[in-house]
This record gives C-alpha cells, structure tokens and sequence, in this order.
C-alpha cells in the first residue's frame, strides 16, 4: 500500500509497466490486470482489456506511456482509480520479471532470450554502463563537437554522380557490440526471397540470372538506403522479436547513428534530411541485415505487383530490379515510385533505367541480355592493365596490394565468365613469368 494515494496519472503509469512487460494479447492483459487490481475490481478487468486493445490495436506492447495514456480516457480506469481513492485499496505490487514476448511470425525463431539490461549486457560481454554509454539513446555523444567522444569516424567520399557519400564507420567497441547482435540475433531472422544482397548463400550473381534473356530490364535505384531507415523502423523489428520495451530501446542504439551537425554541414543541403534523425550507418556490420528486414514489406508489395504483371524481380541491396515484356513497362514506371514512397523511401529518378534486349542490359553490374556475361569494357580494361604490366620498368607486379586487387578483379571476371576469366589469368602468368 502506498504512502500517499496514486493520483489518475501515477496509476495508470504503474499498471502500464506491467501491462507492457509481457505480449499484447487478450489473454496477458486480463491476466495482468486480475493479479494486480483488488479483488472488488475484477468484475471491470474483461471490458477493460477490450477497451484497451480497442484503443491500441498493435502487434507488441506499446510503450507504456501510450499504454497509461489509453489507460486514462477509459470511463473504467475512472471508476477503478476512484475505488482506490475512497477505499485505500491499490493495486498488488508486481514483482514478475519482464519477458519476451515475440510476434506470432516470429515465436519460433532461435534468438536469444534478453529480456533485462542485465541479460542483454551479459550477452554482450559489457558491463550495463559501457552498453548504455555505447547506445547512447539520447544521441548525447554523438552530438559532441569533439571527435574523440563521438563513436563513429566519418568518411566523406565523393560519388561519380555527383556529391559525398557518408560512411559512418564505427570504433571497434560499438562495432564488436553491432557483430554480436548481427551473429547472434539478426541472422537468425529470415528475409524476403527476393533480396540478394548481403544474404548468406545469395549474391548478386543469383539476382542477375533471374532476369537474363527477358525482352525488357526495368531497374530502379533506392535513394539515401540506409540513412532512410529511421530508429522507429529498427525498434519496432527488435519489439517484433519479443524485446521488451528497455532492451529493444538499447539494442536500438547500438545499430543506429545521429549524424553530428559539423558533418552535416560538409554536405549538400539537400542531402542532410536523413541524417538529422537516428538512422542506418552505412558502415556498421549490422546495417545490411537490418536494411534488409525493415524493407521486407516493400519486398512483399514489390514481389506481388511483379507476379501480377508475370515479371521477375529482385532487390540487391538500393538496386530493384525487374525484367519481362515490354508492355509492362509503363504500369511499372506509374506503381514501383507509388509503392516505394508509400513505404518511406524516396527512388533516385536520374538512376532509372529501361533497357531493351536490343541494347546491353545490365543488372548489378553483369550483362544478362541472353545469359549472364561481364562488361566488355570491364573485360578490355582488366586486359589492359595486365599488358601494361608486361612492359620494361613497369613493376606493379611487384606490390602485393596490386597484384591482389588485380586478381580480385580477375576473380570477379571469372566467376561471370569462366572462360574469359581464365584467359586473364593464362596473360597475366604469361606477363610475370617475362618479368622474372
């Protein structure tokens, strides 16, 4: 029994915390609200739990201030707090511990149960104040004008169309923190069949072959990716997963980033939305995956507008993609940029390309106009360097990075096209074995 009694709002805040402990379902509420409330006040708690799911139709709990909010504009909270206030009867102290509570999609998911600070820091091998320190929710250390606070470094690099790209790069605390929750979390979480990039067992090689030999290649550039994928969007996954409200909260800020205003005033105006709110870094080892899951919908929507048209698509990464007959074109032109903004992202207009089987089509870099193929110029470019190479007091051979960058490209070649990939290989042993 408490001291002074509760007023409306301080009872509503103290069953809320309860009440969002555990899954949003009919069944927890009004077993909650019966071990809580007095025993004079269980006739109320089935229309209130209607009332309150009603009121706050979601798949997790909400955060317990929406919850005490709901709690207060119901007439039966009303009556509950005014039987408290005459008899000096309150509800039952909880002493349950929070628990996971994963969406119905999601419950059979092997993902480790965290449902404390306490657990979640113990999963991280970190003490509860450095995890704190490294989510850093109220975004306090990443507004520090000194650098050596901030957990990030930040790297401008220009883009060949014009302006910088932000790689928000994390220090190896928060990144070994972002690799834990990648490993041991997130791979766990299926995505959308038609993502390709940075998938286990998929690559951009398998998103290429579904469109080769089409009459039409209709791709589509995602603009901003990661920075347009907000906190809320990453929370709510975590929420989905069975998180309570705290540690979801945390995770959260482990995996996203607010951009300090003196990085953001080395960029263009128009380029500084996205990251004036927490978002995605484009540089954390966490980001892809959680990119892929929070577009899943996007996915979804994508995947049916191309089965109604009989065409194939695929994501990899910003790039959608999808091929078929020319007649779809226009349909696909009108819908793809309607979905896509619905969804809340912006397309990058000057990327979008529409390629006829009458010209070269590319998709993620491989030509597929009758099967996959590298770039001729690819190829030429690959084929000039090694003949470079060949020639007198050109020792570039010599330089292990070089000589490993070269091979990567060769590599790449080789896996589009084993022959030519092959014939690189015959010239370039061919040109060292003259250098010796």
């Amino acid at each position: 029994m408490p001291v002074v009694p509760m007023n409306e709002w301080n009872l509503a805040r103290n069953l809320a915390q309860s009440l969002a402990s555990g899954p949003w379902s009919k069944h927890f509420i009004r077993q909650t609200l019966s071990r809580r409330l007095p025993a004079q006040l269980h006739h109320l708690v089935d229309k209130m739990t209607v009332a309150l799911l009603r009121s706050l139709p979601f798949g997790y709990s909400p955060d317990p201030g929406v919850v005490a909010t709901a709690l207060v504009g119901l007439a039966r909270f009303q009556a509950i707090h005014a039987f408290c206030l005459k008899h000096d009867i309150w509800p039952n102290p909880d002493l349950s511990p929070p628990q996971m509570a994963p969406v119905a999609a999601f419950v059979k998911l092997d993902v480790p149960p965290l449902p404390t600070l306490d657990a979640l820091a113990q999963w991280l091998f970190l003490p509860v104040e450095r995890m704190e320190y490294l989510a850093d929710v109220a975004a306090r250390y990443e507004a520090h004008e000194d650098a050596a606070v901030n957990h990030y470094h930040y790297i401008l690099q220009p883009k060949k169309s014009g302006g910088l790209r932000m790689i928000e790069a994390p220090k190896p605390h928060l990144k070994a923190a972002q690799r834990q929750i990648l490993h041991g979390i997130l791979d766990k979480v299926p995505v959308h069949n038609n993502a390709f990039g940075f998938v286990k067992g998929r690559n951009c090689l398998n998103a290429a072959a579904r469109h080769a030999g089409e009459q039409a290649v209709v791709c589509f550039d995602l603009k901003d990716f990661f920075a347009s994928i907000g906190s809320a969007r990453v929370f709510g996954l975590f929420r989905c997963l069975g998180y309570p409200h705290a540690v979801a909260r945390v995770l959260t800020g482990l995996c996203t980033s607010l951009t300090p205003w003196w990085i953001l005033n080395q960029l263009e105006v128009a380029d500084r939305h996205n990251f004036r709110k927490l978002h995605l870094p484009q540089g954390s080892p966490a980001s892809p995956s959680l990119a892929n899951l929070a577009v899943f919908a996007m996915d979804r929507r994508l995947s049916g507008l191309a089965k109604s048209l009989n065409l194939n698509y695929s994501r990899y990464a910003d790039d959608l993609s999808f091929s078929g007959d020319r007649e779809s074109i226009g349909c696909l032109l009108r819908t793809v940029p309607e979905i896509v903004a619905d969804e809340g992202f912006q397309l990058n207009p000057a990327k979008t390309r529409i390629m006829s089987n009458t010209s070269r089509q590319v998709v993620t870099g491989v030509v597929v106009n009758q099967h996959l193929n590298v770039d001729r110029r690819e190829y030429d470019r690959v084929k000039a360097i090694i003949h470079a190479c060949g020639k007198p007091h050109d020792t570039r051979l010599g330089d292990p990075r070089f000589r490993a960058a070269l091979l990567g490209k060769i590599g790449w070649i080789e896996a589009v096209n084993r022959h030519k990939g092959q014939k690189l290989l015959q010239m370039l042993s061919d040109v060292a074995a003259g250098s010796r």
